[in-house]
């Protein structure tokens, strides 16, 4: 009897898949069949001309390859596959069919007239996972900069799987692809270290509701999600491949082969859809541009945008809708909690209760710290405002939402501009300069973090006559600005900026480039929707040069102004004084203008004092 319950209880625990003599296949059918772009997609195969086959497995980990040479080889790789099948595995969640669903499904397509595989297996872990293959589709998120993490510099995008079931979207499932860094990693190491290789990269899985909570409450950045026009058959098709590649180890570049690049791999999985493109350098908000613009059958490959704000842009819009005597209550009750008693609020019409109490509310949200975010906690008088919400009656409270610009609206990535100037020193020059990624406070959009500056690479070259020089190299200026709209206690509008560049000088002088490394903090403040006034305080470090000491301090004021998506413009002076010589200090100011021609091109007139004065109009083409 005891056998026989230990034999019952083993064979519930285990399901015996039975093995069976693989079938004799056409070598050279096989040889054909492992050169087949799907076949190098599900193998994650790049090419390689080092490699005896011509391709490498981009995926380090060695148990997503079958065959020990199966990296190298995706002749190999198909055929100790296939053989896999027809193995014998005691637990079905470590069978081949289950730990490669997709390559499962393929090849029973592909092998249809030839042979028959194996019947499908009970694989649980990737049935309950998947939802037993009824996904509906799949939508590719954006996720808008972060300036306040490295890794988040360009934006981010993962892919969502859109459930059947009666459920909350929250709940549908993510994979997400990214490197694995340590928290205190400075900007300049994981510059590096994404470029050449220093990280290792990965898929996970989450709920889309840690997302929302993540990006939207804690880090304050906006989500724009798409969802693909394909079946549903190519959708759980994406999912059992990404089940394959779920904690398998990438090497993770910043550049190229990024979270964009993956995500394009995996929605490539789809039937006639092809977003990748062969420029050296993958940014989120390009891949959005390509999702957007593709086709598939004849039909756009997008079904709908949805747009998911962030806690702060919900505190933002409907600030303000406010008028200026209800800013004035709102602020009045933050500081004093009693006022939401008072006679001046409830004297109030219904509808401008529903605006104050509304804003209050978001506002309470996104000033609890990430402690209290993590833990869900939220204050007594977050509570309180939340039953007189509830308390107030209905009424016709229309708040006339912000026009929100999509990504996929938003201009290419890189810039080249020409252009002629006019220093007063040398004369008339011409210029050529080239950024290759991403954009300044002139030409940041909704896909980019508002007045603030994120470039890299940026080269400037000055042509005079008989002459031509290297007249700027921008090696990262970064600049974080949040803008205090409601000047709300927590609503601080603390920013910054750090620069690292080889720039004359001064512009007095001519063969005078210098290495100079700058920083900034200080604070800013939006007066209105297109007005924005800052100031710092910092310091630079320079080689040494015989005009200027070695170490110095800086301050800075400057105004962003937009009259519309068409026009905006940058003003600003600095004084500079070094410490380590004996120099009295000196101040530099200019202008910079922009004017959007088209979605590609547009014309700027910049005006600086710096020793000397320059007048530039430089035409720019983006890419």
């Amino acid at each position: 009897m005891l056998l026989r319950i230990a034999c019952f209880l083993i064979c519930a625990s285990f399901s015996v898949v039975q093995a069976s003599e693989p079938p004799k296949l056409d070598i050279a059918f096989v040889k054909e069949l492992a050169k087949d772009p799907m076949w190098i997609k599900l193998g994650h195969y790049e090419a390689n001309a080092a490699s005896e086959s011509g391709f490498v497995g981009a995926i380090n980990s060695k148990k997503f390859y079958v065959s020990d040479n199966g990296k190298v080889s995706p002749f190999s790789e198909l055929r100790e596959t296939i053989a896999s099948f027809y193995s014998e595995e005691l637990d079905e969640n470590l069978h081949t069919q289950c730990q490669f669903p997709a390559r499962y499904l393929w090849l029973k397509k592909r092998l249809l007239n030839r042979v028959a595989l194996p019947k499908n297996i009970y694989c649980s872990e990737f049935d309950e996972w998947s939802e037993n293959g009824t996904f509906k589709s799949i939508s590719v998120t954006y996720v808008t900069g972060y300036l306040g993490n490295p890794t988040s510099f360009y934006g981010h995008t993962f892919l969502k799987f859109n459930s059947k079931n009666d459920k909350s979207y929250s709940l549908d499932k993510t994979i997400n692809y990214g490197a694995v860094v340590p928290d205190s990693e400075n900007p300049i190491t994981y510059i590096y270290k994404g470029i050449f290789g220093g990280y290792a990269g990965g898929f996970s899985e989450i709920g889309y509701y840690f997302h929302k909570n993540n990006y939207g409450d804690n880090e304050l950045r906006d989500m724009w999600e798409y969802e693909l026009n394909i079946s549903a058959e190519d959708a759980n098709f994406i999912a059992a491949h990404a089940w394959e590649i779920l904690k398998k180890e990438y090497t993770y570049f910043f550049f190229r082969k990024n979270c964009a690049y993956r995500m394009a791999e995996l929605v490539e999985l789809a039937n006639d859809v092809e977003i990748i493109n062969s420029k050296p350098v993958t940014i989120p908000q390009s891949l959005i541009t390509a999702i957007y613009n593709a086709k598939v059958g004849g039909e756009p490959l997008v079904k709908s945008v949805v747009y998911h704000p962030s806690r702060q842009s919900k505190l933002y819009e409907k600030y303000l809708a406010l008028s200026f005597n209800e800013k004035n209550l709102v602020h009045t009750i933050v500081n004093d909690h009693r006022q939401l008693a008072a006679e001046q609020y409830k004297k109030r019409t219904v509808e401008s209760k529903h605006r104050i109490v509304d804003t209050l509310l978001d506002y309470l949200q996104y000033a609890r710290t990430p402690d209290e975010r993590a833990n869900n906690v939220v204050s007594p008088f977050y509570r309180k405002v939340l039953v007189e919400r509830y308390r107030l009656p209905l009424g016709n409270n229309e708040i006339k939402e912000r026009v929100a610009f999509p990504p996929h609206q938003g201009r290419s990535p890189s810039l080249i501009q020409v252009g002629i100037t006019h220093n007063s020193v040398y004369g008339e020059g011409y210029v050529i300069a080239l950024r290759p990624a991403y954009y300044d406070v002139l030409d940041a959009d909704k896909s980019h973090v508002a007045d603030s500056v994120l470039s890299m690479g940026r080269i400037e070259v000055l042509a005079r006559p008989n002459s031509l020089e290297l007249r700027r190299l921008s090696f990262i200026d970064l600049e974080s600005v949040n803008s205090a709209v409601t000047g709300l206690p927590g609503d601080n509008g603390n920013s910054w900026r750090i620069q690292a560049m080889l720039e004359p000088l001064d512009l007095s002088c001519q063969d005078c480039l210098t290495l100079k490394v700058k920083a900034y903090y200080g604070y800013s403040k939006r007066i209105s929707s297109g007005l924005l006034f800052g100031g710092y305080l910092g310091g630079f470090v320079q080689d040494n040069v015989s005009r200027n000491g070695n170490l110095g301090v800086a301050s800075r004021i400057f105004s962003n102004i937009s009259t519309s998506r068409y026009f905006s413009a940058n003003i600003y002076m600095e004084s500079l004084k070094s410490i380590d010589k004996n120099i009295e200090s000196y101040n530099k100011y200019g202008f910079e203008l922009r004017k959007r021609i088209s979605d590609d091109s547009d014309v700027r007139l910049s005006y600086i004092n710096d020793r000397a004065e320059e007048i530039s109009i430089n035409l720019g083409y983006y890419f």
